[in-house]
């Protein structure tokens, strides 16, 4: 069967959509330590198989090939920034400027707890087969539209400065991720928390009008 939960051509032959996926994320946070480390076509499945925990008739239950583990790497975080924001109530939030920098500070929380993903998204998207990369794109692109919408609601609010909210929405969501693409430079002058709550100040003072 196919789960209802991940992409529609990753193969499954498990039906409880709970465990489905319980083993997807092990399987991304465990295959993007190695990914990142080895690169996805130097890493084998058995080296996934040791990092993992699963056994071979066991990791054939979720996936069909390895291409699947990359994508799930992929489909793994953008579900999980979808779960997180509603479970924080950032969706509900009706002041621009609060839901703006409450969806900053959880996304970064999510960005500290998957950097191997993260940077991972950033350099072997070029692996993906194409039907994977164009669906990972689009969710790449719900992710700016749901920035897009806050900035577009501060504008109409008047407490947002910013002329183009897209163009905007996308250098967020680029700033969001640069910690685990920059950090090796970054992490020379700041602290790991430093650096987040320089972010936040940053995007926060870029869009904000000030009086």
């Amino acid at each position: 069967m196919k789960s209802s939960n991940t992409q529609k051509q990753v193969q499954t032959q498990i039906k409880d959509v709970d465990l489905i996926r319980k083993k997807h994320l092990q399987l991304a946070k465990g295959a993007s330590k190695l990914f990142v480390r080895k690169g996805y076509y130097q890493t084998s499945i058995r080296d996934i198989l040791k990092i993992t925990d699963f056994t071979t008739g066991n990791l054939y239950n979720y996936i069909s090939k390895k291409e699947d583990i990359l994508y799930l790497v992929f489909d793994v975080f953008q579900s999980i920034w979808v779960t997180h924001m509603d479970e924080e109530g950032v969706f509900g939030i009706e002041d621009p400027v609060e839901q703006l920098k409450t969806a900053i500070k959880k996304m970064l929380e999510l960005v500290d707890s998957n950097r191997e993903m993260i940077l991972l998204m950033y350099t072997e998207s070029k692996s993906l087969p194409k039907n994977f990369l164009r669906e990972t794109m689009e969710k790449e692109s719900k992710l700016v539209g749901y920035f897009e919408k806050i900035l577009l609601k501060g504008l109409e609010k008047g407490v947002f400065k910013i002329k183009d909210p897209f163009l905007s929405a996308n250098i967020i969501v680029y700033l969001l991720s640069i910690e685990p693409l920059r950090g090796w430079n970054l992490r020379k002058r700041f602290k790991a928390e430093e650096i987040n709550n320089l972010l936040e100040k940053y995007i926060m003072e870029s869009v904000l009008k000030l009086d």
